[in-house]
């Protein structure tokens, strides 16, 4: 008897385990979903990825946004697309991303799209002293890495915003580990998430 309940509580620990391993990794939720299936419309292979915040002191900001633009990349929903590092507010006319990365409060999607982000967090080029000049180019002061991770990200339409989602896990060490790079992936599902095309008249999507 003794060793049963020795076995069901070795069983239950593992559970356990489990569970709060599951509970510990990265996720995401898509708060606004596009009226139609995104990919009847953004029918490039690849779009333009901004990326602002950075979280890892000593750690460029340009090699955050390539290491967020690789991890975003690849088969979306089952379709195969590709992210384009790009300096925040140079995309140009057209479909966009736009990705937030923090350690606490993330903006909404209508603040991605329209720039409305809080200060401090490198959208307008803001470097640390001395490490370069404008977005992309420096370091932005971050919190180290290691901690919570959380980011945002939008699919923009110029200024208008199509589809947003959020997501947060952790610790994230570095843009490398595979904390950031399984946020990254999760959180491009959960922006390009799938609908039915509805094919209404007066159908909303802009452009």
């Amino acid at each position: 008897m003794a060793a049963a309940r020795a076995v069901s509580a070795g069983a239950l620990a593992g559970v356990l385990s489990l569970a709060l391993a599951a509970c510990a990794g990265p996720r995401t939720v898509s708060h606004v979903s596009s009226p139609n299936d995104v990919f009847n419309y953004v029918i490039t292979g690849t779009l333009p990825l901004e990326v602002v915040g950075n979280p890892f002191a000593g750690v460029s900001d340009a090699t955050v946004a390539a290491a967020a633009a690789r991890a975003m990349s690849g088969n979306v929903n089952g379709r195969p697309l590709g992210f384009v590092p790009t300096a925040v507010g140079t995309a140009g006319p057209g479909y966009r991303t736009v990705l937030f990365l923090g350690d606490g409060g993330v903006p909404d999607g209508q603040a991605l799209c329209r720039g409305a982000l809080p200060a401090g967090t490198g959208q307008t080029g803001e470097t640390s002293p001395g490490t370069g000049a404008g977005t992309g180019a420096g370091t932005t002061a971050g919190t180290g890495g290691g901690g919570p991770l959380h980011a945002s990200a939008a699919l923009c339409d110029r200024a208008e915003m199509v589809a947003w989602a959020e997501g947060w896990g952790g610790p994230a060490t570095a843009p490398d580990s595979a904390a950031f790079r399984i946020l990254m992936d999760q959180l491009a599902n959960a922006v390009f998430k799938r609908e039915r095309d509805r094919r209404e008249i007066g159908d909303p999507w802009p452009g």
